[in-house]
């Protein structure tokens, strides 16, 4: 009896491959006949269109469609390369998506059924509004003045914190879930941001710098106050990503605050690392402001662009053995006001344990418990 082979559309065979998340070189290491496959000169056998559905996360059944379906996550997508849409999510980012998009459905019918207001910044500017007035305005909703960079050591925590306190949910992680085996990557996407009804909820991609973290959750605030949701990766190519990205650097480093740190003294390249250092955002980002702010002959910038990009910024943060405890990279991953918010409804018989174990990412009651005992809320009644 000969091998039994398996017929793919060519279309379901590209989607199926591109999920996998393999590079062309780590895909034919995989499936040394992937090229033939591709080409239609030899089809895939059982076993090996077995293993490309377990690499794409994927039912074996859906390799025997006439076209790809239900792969995508219904959130507008932002990202672009050289000027281009991308195209697709990896299983990965899909995954993420989909249970943020379940913890943001369940806070936002309970905070509506027990009057939780949602957040005043969501959908308070248009993209007609200035980008630089959206984002004074929302520094003093969020409580900082205009003359100051966002206080820290650690300014990706204390802006998430005046976030949540009005009225965000902000998720933070670098892996899907608690899967330490599934990193994301920056390369896809640097964060999201989703609503449903009157309430959003932003997501930041952990695995890059912290100066890009910092960015990238103002950018998605700016997300917020346009009331648009959607996949970012910082790129200036369509409007609603430009105008993100002007008003996550006038939140960042406000004009006031800028002018009275700038040493006229200074080389500009003395400058941007002073200010960058001041302000808690990259190099690159902190020249581009400048430019915005001050007149900056373009030949100078060009340069000064030049050796900026020398430097090799992107540090990613890896969650190791010495790292945190379960419980806080838990309260970091689904976001503070929601660990509160779901502990507390649990507890009180508004949402049955299982499932607000579910929506923690917790895989045992033990564990659900844990989590519960290290809430604010239980620590308050214990006191």
């Amino acid at each position: 009896m000969g091998v039994l082979r398996i017929d793919i559309e060519p279309s379901v065979l590209d989607w199926a491959l591109r999920r996998t998340g393999l590079s062309d070189e780590k895909l034919r290491a995989t499936f040394p006949k992937v090229n033939d496959w591709r080409s239609g000169e030899e089809r895939p056998t059982l076993n090996q269109a077995k293993e490309l559905a377990k690499k794409a996360r994927i039912p074996f059944g859906r390799l025997l469609l006439q076209a790809p379906s239900g792969e995508e996550a219904d959130v507008p997508d932002f990202r672009t390369v050289r000027n281009e849409r991308l195209d697709g999510l990896s299983p990965d980012l899909q995954e993420v998506i989909h249970s943020a998009e379940g913890r943001l459905g369940w806070y936002a019918d309970y905070a509506e059924e027990v009057g939780i207001p949602g957040p005043e910044i969501l959908r308070s500017a248009q993209d007609s509004t200035s980008p630089i007035l959206a984002a004074r305005q929302a520094r003093i909703a969020l409580g900082f003045d205009e003359a100051s960079a966002i206080p820290g050591p650690e300014r990706v925590t204390t802006l998430t914190h005046h976030m949540e306190d009005a009225g965000i949910l902000v998720s933070r992680n670098s892996i899907v879930g608690n899967s330490t085996q599934r990193h994301l990557s920056v390369d896809e996407f640097r964060g999201f941001t989703l609503i449903d009804g009157e309430f959003c909820l932003v997501f930041v991609n952990t695995s890059d710098a912290k100066t890009a973290q910092l960015f990238s959750l103002a950018h998605e605030l700016g997300h917020v106050a346009l009331g648009e949701a959607g996949i970012s990766d910082h790129s200036d190519h369509l409007k609603v990503e430009r105008w993100c990205n002007e008003f996550a650097a006038a939140f960042l480093a406000p004009e006031t605050a800028v002018r009275e740190r700038y040493n006229k003294k200074r080389s500009l390249l003395d400058n941007v690392a002073s200010l960058a250092n001041a302000f808690g955002i990259s190099r690159e980002a902190t020249l581009l402001r400048l430019k915005g702010i001050f007149s900056i002959e373009q030949q100078e910038f060009d340069e000064v662009m030049r050796l900026v990009r020398v430097r090799n910024e992107k540090k990613a943060t890896q969650e190791g053995s010495g790292g945190p405890s379960f419980h806080v990279l838990v309260r970091s991953r689904v976001g503070e006001r929601f660990f509160e918010t779901i502990t507390f409804a649990a507890k009180s018989g508004q949402i049955p344990e299982r499932d607000a174990a579910r929506l923690l990412g917790a895989s045992s009651y033990k564990s659900f418990e844990n989590l519960v005992k290290r809430s604010h809320w239980a620590s308050r009644e214990v006191g």
